[in-house]
């Protein structure tokens, strides 16, 4: 009984995946939001590429930070 158990849970959280991500992209052919598929992909990346997601990361925080002042004109 339980190597059902531990069969169900291998192959069923990769069958909850795969689902989860054709309902994702049948939303997407539809025009509905796409940002659900970005998160997918950013859990992946955070698992099974690390250098990746950190440059995302890294991105994120540069497009959030403020311009910066100008400098002032010298005086003269």
């Amino acid at each position: 009984m339980d190597i059902l158990a531990v069969l169900a849970a291998v192959l069923g959280v990769p069958a909850l995946l795969a689902a989860a991500w054709y309902w994702v992209a049948r939303q997407n052919r539809r025009g509905v939001r796409r940002a659900a598929a970005g998160g997918m992909l950013g859990v992946a990346d955070e698992i099974f590429r690390p250098e990746t997601h950190h440059v995302h990361q890294i991105q994120k925080i540069q497009h959030e930070l403020p311009a910066p002042a100008p400098a002032p004109k010298p005086k003269r």
